[in-house]
Order: structure tokens, then C-alpha cells, then sequence
């Protein structure tokens, strides 16, 4: 099995969003089995409960969505040109699994909790990202919810079972592979954290942190905090908890698909 897993892209009105573009080519030329998107693809500024009025000052809930949906329609549309054209030859049309773990950012997330805070918005009903998705032919999984792909576990990140509030692991990626106890990958967190552990008995466990596949600056990360690995996660050879891990950068990508 293939797998290529596209993590965090913090889509948001004005930020360039052609790397994902070039993402669809990639997916396209090399055919994963499976697609798996970390979540927080949306990044729904608008609907930020911690910042100042000051900084959501022009900030639309609708021009957030719509601004998730362009880029997705670009991510797809290599997918969705290269079907058409072989839609006379059902055995050469391509249609990998898609699986989409929502993030909290997303707004299956950031919405309610907006409703939650301001009860004078409750009954609007303004998010169809989730049908939209569906559209597209992605399962689509709750925040938190886990999907277990050939031994490894997805969700848009994963708790702590050691951890009496049940927070997120964390730490070196040793210490997170040690306390999940079980293969997994996730988002969430900027930058790229990767280990494998091999067991006595031949168990092999993988573990992957990478939450960052965009081109922007984020504010609050600061003025050092952007420089992180950014790009996506190509699996080959995916079965049992293991996989052989191909790294493709931001820049590679930029430079060889578009």
C-alpha cells in the first residue's frame, strides 16, 4: 500500500495556496491508495476565541469557508482533469480512498464553539463543509476520532491514554511513540517529528508528527517560529504499523509540479 498524507494547511483568505496545486499533480503522477488529510485545512481566523477584536476586525465566517473550499477545489482538480480524460477507460480512472480527520480549526470545530460564546447565532446554519467534503468522495472523521490505516492510527493529533486530563502526547517522539504504545500519525504541531521503534517480537512502530503544508507566516508563531519543515509525507510499503517514510518538501514540490 501508498499512502501520501497531507498535513495542517491553514487555508485562510490571501495566503497563496498554489503549493496545493502541486500537491494534486504529485498525488496524480504517483497514485497512492490512499489520501489522508490531516485537518485543519481551513484556519477559520474569523472564529478565533483568543484574539482581539482588533485582529478579527474584517474578518468574514463566509469568506473563511469559501476560502477552504477554493483550495480544495485546486488540490482536486489534477484528480478531477485526469478522470475526464479517462472516462472512456474505467479500468485507467484513478480513485485513491480519501480520508479527511478533522481538525480544530475546521469549521465542524471552530463554529459551534463560536455559537457557544454567542448564543444569539444558534439555528444559522452556514457550515456544509462536511457534505462538501463528501462531495469529493473524503470520509470524514470527527476531531479526535481515529482511523486505523494497515496498524497505524490517524486522528488530527492523539491523546495521552497516561495522562489524567487526556492531553495530547507530547514530547520527543521517542517519548510520544513509548506513551501512545501504537503506530500512529498526526498534525497539529508545526515542523516534522519522525521515529520508529522495532520490538523484540518484530513489532514495528512508527510515529509522525508533521502539521505544517503551507507557504505563509504564521503571526503567532513569531519572528522565529516559521522557520519549521513544511511539506508532505509519502508512505511506501504500508502494512502492520510500519512503512517505509519519503519526505517530499514544500520546495521540492513547488519546483517539480508546477
Amino acid at each position: 500500500m501508498k499512502l501520501v498524507y497531507i498535513p495542517d494547511t491553514q487555508v485562510k483568505k490571501g495566503v497563496p495556496i498554489d503549493h496545493l496545486l502541486a500537491a494534486g499533480k504529485y498525488i496524480v503522477k504517483h497514485k497512492p491508495d490512499v489520501v489522508v488529510v490531516a485537518g485543519d485545512w481551513w484556519d477559520m481566523p474569523s472564529c478565533n476565541l483568543y484574539a482581539t477584536q482588533m485582529e478579527i476586525e474584517g474578518k468574514r465566517v463566509i469568506e473563511d469557508i469559501e476560502a477552504g473550499k477554493e483550495a480544495m477545489h485546486l488540490f482536486m482538480s489534477p484528480l478531477t482533469k485526469y478522470n475526464a480524460r479517462m472516462r472512456k477507460n474505467a479500468k485507467k480512472q484513478y480513485k485513491p480512498r480519501l480520508v479527511f480527520t478533522t481538525g480544530n480549526h475546521d469549521p465542524e470545530v471552530r463554529l459551534p464553539r463560536l455559537v457557544e460564546s454567542n448564543p444569539i447565532l444558534e439555528g444559522l446554519e452556514i457550515d456544509d463543509t462536511r457534505a462538501f467534503l463528501e462531495d469529493y468522495g473524503f470520509e470524514v472523521y470527527k476531531f479526535l476520532e481515529v482511523v486505523n490505516i494497515e496498524g497505524i492510527r490517524f486522528s488530527h493529533y492523539h491523546v495521552n491514554p497516561h495522562s489524567a486530563k487526556k492531553g495530547p502526547l507530547g514530547g520527543a517522539i521517542d517519548t510520544m511513540l513509548k506513551n501512545a504504545g501504537f503506530s500512529f500519525i498526526q498534525g497539529h504541531c508545526q515542523g516534522l517529528k519522525m521515529g520508529k521503534h522495532y520490538l523484540a517480537d518484530g513489532t514495528r512502530r512508527l510515529g509522525i508528527v508533521a502539521g505544517s503544508f503551507y507557504q505563509h507566516d504564521e503571526d503567532f508563531m513569531g519572528i522565529q517560529g516559521n522557520e519549521h519543515w513544511q511539506g508532505i509525507i509519502h508512505l511506501n510499503e504500508v502494512a502492520d504499523g510500519g512503512a517505509d517514510v519519503c519526505e517530499i518538501s514544500l520546495k521540492y514540490l513547488m519546483e517539480k509540479y508546477l
